[in-house]
C-alpha cells in the first residue's frame, strides 16, 4: 500500500515479500552499529520480524516504518518513518538505508516528506529523532529537515545515551481545529486511496484493539476490507472524539 511519494521514492507498507531486503538492512553494519543487532539472520527470520515489529505497527498506529523504492526502477533502497515507542514522550522519525545507496540524498528527501506527512496529514504537533551520540551525518539529516537540537540524553526508550532532536508546533494547540482535521482525516481514510493508511490513526487505542483481537493477517487487502465495513460511517457527525495520548481519536460504537 502506498503512502506518499516524493520526486525520486515511493514510501509503502512493507510486505512478506520484502522479508530478503529487510534481512540484508538489519545486517548491514552501520544499522548494527548505530540502532542494534537484531540477531536476525535467514530470510524467514526477517519475515517474522517485518510481521512483528513494523507490519502489525500500520494497524495499531495507522502509520509506521515504510519501505522506500525509487521511483526510476522500483529498487528497494531502505525504510524511512514515524512511530510511537514507549519510553518516548511523542512520535519519532527514523531511516535505514543500505550502504550502497548512501551519499545520493534519499534519506533526507524521505525523512523530509516524512515529516511533512506527520504534520500536514496526520496532524501531529510535536515530532522528535533521536541518534546515536557519535551518529552525527543522522543529525544532519534530522537538523535540515527542520527538527533542533535538544542534546544528548537518557531516554527510557534506549540503553545507551540519545541524541534528542524535537519540532513543537509553534501555533496554540485549538481542539476544535484538531477534531475538524481528524473528521476530514476519517473520512479520507474511509472514501480514497490516498488517506486509507491512517485509518487506525482515527479511532482509539480501544478501538484498535478489537480490530487487532485474533488478527494474524496484516496485508492490505485486509485492511482494505476493514475500511469497506466503517464505509458507512465516513460521514458520520455523530461519533464521539476523545483525547488520548495519541492526541484525539474517535471512538466507534461496538459492533
Amino acid at each position: 500500500m502506498e503512502v506518499l511519494r516524493t520526486a525520486r521514492l515511493r514510501l509503502r507498507w512493507f510486505e512478506e515479500a520484502d522479508a530478503p531486503h529487510m534481512r540484508e538492512l538489519l545486517n548491514e553494519p552501520a544499522w548494527i552499529q548505530n540502532i542494534y543487532d537484531s540477531e536476525v539472520r535467514t530470510d524467514e527470520q526477517a519475515l517474522e520480524w517485518l510481521k512483528a515489529r513494523l507490519m502489525a505497527r500500520y494497524w495499531t498506529l495507522g502509520y509506521g516504518f515504510w519501505a522506500v523504492d525509487r521511483l526510476e526502477d522500483g529498487q528497494f533502497l531502505g525504510l524511512c518513518g514515524v512511530i510511537k515507542r514507549d519510553g518516548l514522550d511523542h512520535p519519532d522519525i527514523g531511516y535505514g538505508f543500505l550502504s550502497r545507496h548512501w551519499g545520493q540524498g534519499y534519506a533526507r528527501e524521505a525523512a523530509a516528506a516524512t515529516f511533512r506527512y506527520c504534520r500536514d496529514v496526520l496532524g501531529m504537533h510535536q515530532i522528535l529523532g533521536t541518534t546515536g551520540p557519535e551518529n552525527l551525518a543522522s543529525g544532519r539529516v534530522l537538523l535540515a529537515i527542520g527538527l533542533e537540537d535538544q542534546g544528548v540524553q537518557q531516554t527510557q526508550a534506549h540503553e545507551g545515551l540519545s541524541r534528542v532532536f524535537l519540532w513543537t508546533n509553534s501555533r496554540p494547540r485549538n481542539d476544535q481545529e484538531d477534531i475538524a482535521a481528524l473528521r476530514q482525516r476519517w473520512r479520507a481514510a474511509l472514501t480514497t486511496e490516498d488517506g486509507l493508511p491512517t485509518l487506525s490513526a482515527c479511532v482509539t487505542p480501544e478501538v484498535v484493539a478489537r480490530w487487532m483481537a485474533g488478527r494474524e493477517d496484516f496485508s492490505p487487502q485486509a485492511y482494505h476490507a476493514l475500511a469497506r465495513q466503517h464505509a458507512g460511517e465516513a460521514e458520520d457527525t455523530g461519533l464521539r472524539a476523545v483525547p488520548t495520548p495519541l492526541g484525539w481519536r474517535l471512538d466507534l460504537p461496538l459492533e
